[in-house]
């Protein structure tokens, strides 16, 4: 039997015995893969079962929303040592791919999703006739609306456009700001300043310890933190004031 045939068929058996193993090592080194849902990696996200005497802790920022970064057993341990934690006892593995998950928010979703927010922040007497969001938003699944920071308004009644900014907060921090174009109608009732002229109204007065209030009549139109003159009602004395309130200002020096 010639040898050359024999030794053709040796090395295709090795070679279909090495492919398993060979797969099963890059295996072995591929990336562990994990979706994290907040503005930063802790350790619970990269390890699967974590003790519960070991205290979590944050290993670094997540990646953007939608995107991913990769996390050395190096990372881990630095963070570890920094947290004043042991992570002697856990299995960690030697590199792992965290993934944001995202939520990708259209403009109509903005918009309508805002709405509640808006309406808080308006003056009463202000309703909404139109609002658009001027762009799209890519955030964490976790992210809602935060706030919605409307300009300061004029004191005018009828339609009045302007442009809101939409608030998105993940864990407590704005992660995206977007542009809300609004078409507002001011009624006649939102029209009227704050403190209209002549308008009466408590002062505050301090001095020192001692606190004391007096009626006074606001000698100009403002609006709610403006510093206007007074005339005490009791005195005719002309104080400087702070609008704190429709009937309520504080003296200031």
């Amino acid at each position: 039997m010639s040898m050359r045939p024999f030794a053709r068929t040796l090395a295709r058996s090795l070679v279909c015995l090495a492919l398993p193993l060979a797969l099963t090592s890059s295996l072995a080194h591929a990336d562990e893969a994990r979706l994290v849902r907040g503005t930063a990696v802790r350790l619970s996200d990269v390890v699967s079962e974590l003790p519960a005497e070991v205290t979590d802790f944050e290993i670094g920022a997540a990646p953007p929303p939608g995107s991913s970064r990769t996390i050395s057993k190096g990372d881990i341990v630095d963070a570890a040592s920094k947290s004043g934690v042991s992570v002697k006892q856990i299995k960690l593995p030697q590199t792992v791919r965290v993934t944001s998950a995202a939520k990708r928010w259209n403009v109509e979703e903005l918009a309508g999703a805002a709405t509640p927010a808006l309406l808080k922040a308006l003056p009463s007497g202000v309703s909404v006739k139109h609002a658009k969001a001027l762009a799209k938003a890519v955030t964490s699944p976790s992210a809602s609306i935060s706030a919605v920071r409307v300009p300061k308004l004029p004191r005018r009644e009828g339609e009045y456009l302007t442009t809101a900014m939409i608030e998105l907060s993940n864990d407590g921090q704005v992660v995206a700001r977007i542009p809300l174009q609004l078409a507002l109608d001011i009624s006649g009732a939102a029209a009227m300043p704050t403190v209209t002229k002549g308008a009466r109204v408590q002062l505050i007065i301090e001095m020192g310890p001692a606190r004391v209030s007096a009626t006074a009549i606001a000698l100009s139109d403002g609006e709610l933190g403006d510093t206007l003159q007074f005339r005490v009602a009791s005195t005719q004395k002309i104080l400087y004031g702070k609008v704190e309130q429709p009937t309520l200002a504080r003296v200031v020096q």
